[in-house]
């Protein structure tokens, strides 16, 4: 055998076992399905959430014991999307979206708490996690039309308006969904730790920092074209640029798993009306607890009031 024959040889198997095989697990593990507990119950140990561990115990099994129903509406594939409905009296609804393998208890925990008066909460569950069909996650791509359907089912429900709270995966598929909404019923989106595209949030995710996740990560979104058919290259711009409704960006300063300049980038392309609440210190999805009074009450004012009264 000729030895640059060989070289290949040693080159194409080099190229396989350390490049396209851990693409494929890594594509694997990070866009199939998930089934989460709440962080009530869950171990969260050494993650972002474990200092906020007695509040999800605390305010998880009250939320879980509230009066609600739960739905199921239809993906444009077909399969069944879950969620929980809680009518707390009002005409009003915010609709939760959580995060990348998370539920949508997890996320909310405080916000819920403190809304539990003012309006009633629709909390989904995104395709591909826990009760919600679909085989793959698509960080927003897909997503955002079961939303769309989310909030359809949301204005026939009730009369009033309509406001929608993502964080991380969740902000994308707000942001993406943005410009499909109906600005006469959706008032107002409120983005926490959203990030500007799939790929992005990749690269620059703090596991993202090592090389070797860098060279990974276009193969596994070819991967993504490939069996999923998206693009992970996407922007959520290509839908903040062209809607009409409200947007409240929260980021927390210390978030190395999407950094403040998603949410910055965001803001400067958003065609509507927009704000940024950056926390100095806080960190991914938990930037409004980590907040206190001062996220509590923006989010309340932009609920009330829209940005009616200049904040």
């Amino acid at each position: 055998m000729p030895p640059v024959l060989i070289v290949n040889l040693i080159l194409i198997g080099v190229f396989l076992v350390y490049i396209i095989g851990p693409a494929a697990v890594g594509f694997y593990t990070t866009f199939s399905r998930f089934r989460c507990e709440s962080f009530d119950t869950k171990d969260i140990t050494g993650t972002v959430f474990e200092k906020y561990k007695a509040l999800y115990v605390e305010l998880i099994p009250k939320i879980k014991a509230m009066p609600h129903e739960r739905v199921i509406v239809k993906s444009e594939e077909g399969f069944d999307l879950v969620a929980d409905f809680f009518d707390n009296g009002s005409e009003d609804t915010v609709i939760f979206v959580h995060g990348f393998s998370s539920n949508k208890y997890s996320n909310f925990a405080k916000q819920l708490d403190d809304l539990k008066d003012r309006v009633n909460f629709l909390l989904v569950e995104q395709r591909a996690h826990n009760d919600s069909g679909g085989k793959w996650v698509t960080f927003g791509i897909k997503e955002q039309y079961d939303l769309v359907r989310w909030c359809d089912w949301a204005a026939k429900k009730k009369s009033g308006n309509i406001y929608i709270y993502g964080v991380s995966m969740g902000a994308a598929t707000a942001g993406f969904a943005s410009d499909k909404l109906d600005p006469e019923r959706v008032k107002g989106i409120i983005m926490e730790s959203g990030f500007k595209s799939p790929v992005t949030m990749l690269y620059d995710s703090s596991v993202g920092k090592y090389t070797v996740v860098k060279i990974l990560t276009p193969f596994m979104a070819l991967f993504a074209r490939i069996f999923i058919g998206i693009d992970m290259r996407q922007r959520v711009s290509d839908g903040l640029s062209k809607t009409k409704i409200p947007v409240l960006f929260i980021h927390g300063t210390k978030d190395v798993k999407v950094p403040i300049a998603h949410s910055c980038y965001n803001s400067k392309v958003c065609a509507s009306d927009n704000r940024r609440l950056f926390i100095e210190g806080g960190q991914h999805a938990v930037t409004y607890i980590y907040g206190g009074d001062k996220t509590a009450n923006a989010v309340r004012s932009f609920i009330d009031n829209g940005f009616d009264d200049g904040a």
